[in-house]
């Protein structure tokens, strides 16, 4: 019997060892490109209130070969992104606009509450109060009446504030990168003057996610969405649904705890507004007419947004309710790097956002000046660049010293750079801006020159027959920037001529 069961947990064993060399060896055959190409999402979802574009990894090599998928969502005035869930984790970053965000990580408490109260209803209850305390001990027997009917409206207060409550609802604004986990339901809504716009990868071959290789998210409201392709637009294929709707009605009313007729509103959703929705009343009634916009009692401001990091008092339960899950990454105070006349490089890893770390994605924000560029190096992990102003010349080079991709990436386009791959970028006359996602949470990055230039670190000796080259050569090529560090300034005989 023994015999029998270590037999066992060794055809187990072996066999989830033979599948993860399998998915190894079937993703280093996807990474086997022959060109990288500069491109925009291929794919729209159309609701009434917004869009999602994607690139997915079955009709995209590059983005096989990193192992997620790319996503750029709108989200226009007064509409609401619904709530959904992935089966992989998610980070995103906001390119324009602002709006609140809400999170559900499951457990954790509905600390934040509006008040059902009008102004007129406190102020009379605490005048009724003030006005008691004056009665004195003659009315005691209407105190006892009126401690029961305390204890009554007390119930009814409770009824009502748990329908108020809710978890905690974050603000969003341009620049924040933000971090979603695998099976966490999340909702977006806009309640700027502009459409909120953001950009995201969802690492599809995270070991978070235990379902085929491909992101898939599940909406709990919403009916299915127009799907177009760029190659074959219009075709009128649907995207997304609500999970809801899969229940058998009379089961999930039991389960609810609620009327048959409500669980077929739910399902049936005769909207067809799709998966972003457009809000019927942005304002909650108030006096004055015009009332108090929606959340508005519910939204962590930046103060109150400064969740501990770290295991605190409240264990892991209140860590992870806790967590910190945005960090904005257009700060010039916050950069990791700042060059004068070059530009800086904003890194959110980790160490500045400890969610990732769960994640094991991050991000870099740079901003290069007109003709300045960023040194030739590579990053330890799969790189997705997305180009949010102006235009670069970026290069990549492969292993086999050949050069898979040299062009213009263009505001609104991205361009995968695979693990280890060389890379480098100058500027165009309107300066760059990007933001970058990597599949890793502490993206270590090596440079052929600057400060810390893997050349400047080797032995003289060793670059003069590395390139068979002479010794001033090499003095100057380990040297000549030794005050730059990744960002190099213009230099006025080295612009580039368009």
């Amino acid at each position: 019997g023994l015999l029998l069961l270590l037999l066992c947990c060794w055809s187990v064993a072996n066999g989830q060892q033979q599948q993860r060399r399998e998915g190894l060896m079937q993703q280093q055959q996807s990474c086997r490109t022959q060109h990288l190409s500069a491109q925009q999402p291929y794919e729209t979802i159309r609701s009434e209130g917004g869009t999602i574009e994607l690139s997915t990894r079955q009709d995209n090599d590059e983005l096989d070969c990193a192992g997620v998928e790319f996503m750029r969502e709108t989200v226009e005035k007064d509409c609401l992104a619904l709530q959904r869930f992935s089966n992989v984790p998610e980070i995103r970053y906001v390119i324009e606009g602002e709006g609140l965000l809400g999170v559900v990580f499951p457990g954790c408490p509905e600390t934040f509450r509006r008040s059902p109260f009008g102004e007129e209803g406190e102020c009379r209850r605490r005048r009724g109060r003030r006005e008691g305390q004056g009665q004195g001990e003659r009315e005691e027997e209407e105190e006892e009446r009126g401690r029961g009917r305390e204890e009554e409206y007390s119930r009814d207060e409770r009824e009502r504030r748990r329908e108020e409550s809710s978890q905690k609802i974050r603000r969003v604004r341009r620049g924040d990168v933000v971090a979603i986990y695998a099976g966490v339901a999340y909702w977006w809504y806009n309640d700027g003057d502009r459409p909120l716009r953001t950009v995201a990868i969802a690492d599809a071959s995270n070991h978070q996610n235990q379902l085929d290789k491909r992101y898939r998210p599940f909406f709990l409201a919403g009916s299915p969405a127009t799907r177009e392709r760029s190659e074959r637009a219009g075709e009128g294929e649907r995207y997304g649904g609500n999970v809801l709707a899969g229940f058998d009605a009379n089961m999930l009313a039991e389960a609810l705890g609620v009327r048959r007729q409500v669980v077929t509103d739910i399902q049936e959703n005769n909207r067809e507004s799709g998966l972003i929705v457009r809000v019927n009343e942005p304002r909650r009634p108030g006096p004055g007419g015009r009332g108090a916009p929606l959340f508005s009692n519910t939204v962590a401001e930046d103060s109150e947004e400064e969740e501990r990091e770290g295991i605190n008092p409240g264990g892991l339960h209140q860590f992870y309710c806790n967590m910190r899950l945005r960090h904005n990454a257009d700060r010039p105070d916050d950069a990791d790097i700042f060059v004068r006349d070059g530009g800086r490089l904003n890194t959110v890893n980790r160490f500045k956002l400890h969610a990732l770390s769960h994640l094991n994605l991050a991000a870099e924000r740079g901003v290069l000046h007109p003709g300045a560029m960023f040194a030739p190096s590579w990053v330890a992990c799969h790189a997705i660049l997305y180009a949010t102003r102006g235009n670069a010349r970026i290069q990549v080079v492969e292993n086999r010293e050949r050069r898979v991709f040299d062009g213009r990436v263009q505001e609104g386009q991205f361009l995968v750079i695979p693990q280890f791959y060389a890379a480098m970028k100058r500027a165009g006359d309107q300066g760059f801006e990007w933001i970058t996602f990597t599949t890793c949470h502490s993206p270590i990055r090596s440079s052929f020159t600057g400060r810390n230039s893997v050349l400047k670190a080797m032995p003289e000796e060793v670059v003069m027959n590395a390139y068979n080259i002479s010794r001033k050569k090499a003095h100057e090529l380990r040297w000549n920037r030794e005050h730059d560090f990744l960002i190099l300034p213009p230099r006025g005989e080295q612009r580039e001529s368009e």
